[in-house]
């Protein structure tokens, strides 16, 4: 009998400790894993802004190096002016800008722009300055995901940081040089 007892005791006893236990068991994880999705996103989304600006040069570089070895850029410029062209993704047309514009993610930086400059000539006659530059800019807005949810939750943050790359290189093609 007093085996009987004893289990009876302790079934009563596991079943309603279980029961009361499991409900506090899904707070604690739901509270704990929230804290934990915080603490594990804020690096992450750093993380995004950083690749992005790496993106963003590596995408000014490469767009540099295609139009340094260009020869039709400097084609229909006026001589002693400088030349400008820009678009804004994903409506970029040309090579420089197409190629540019592939290696941006356009998930990253959404509408991003995309500028071209070569730099002024010297006009004929008189002596070449063999010191023209090409300069590819990329812009855009990285839109942080965590700020965003802080503002949903009423807190005034900023929420995007401006991206600017830019790289410089000179122009192959120079008349007289």
């Amino acid at each position: 009998m007093a085996l009987n007892l004893w289990s009876e005791r302790r079934s009563g006893n596991a079943l309603s400790s279980l029961t009361r236990s499991s409900g506090q068991a899904v707070v604690e994880f739901t509270l704990g894993f929230l804290l934990f999705l915080v603490i594990a996103w804020i690096p992450a989304d750093f993380g995004l802004a950083f690749y992005s600006g790496q993106l963003a040069q590596n995408a000014a570089r490469e767009g540099a190096r295609i139009a340094a070895a260009d020869p039709a850029l400097g084609s229909g410029t006026i001589p002693g002016q400088i030349w400008t062209t820009s678009c804004t993704m994903p409506s970029c047309s040309g090579t420089i800008l197409n190629e540019t514009a592939a290696r941006i993610s356009s998930a990253l930086l959404p509408g991003a722009t995309i500028a071209v400059t070569l730099d002024a000539d010297s006009v004929p006659p008189a002596t070449p300055k063999c010191d023209r530059n090409v300069t590819v800019t990329v812009s855009g807005n990285y839109n942080y995901f965590f700020y965003q949810l802080l503002a949903a939750m009423g807190h005034t943050v900023p929420n995007s940081t401006n991206i600017v790359r830019s790289t410089r290189m000179r122009w192959e093609h120079q008349w007289g040089c």
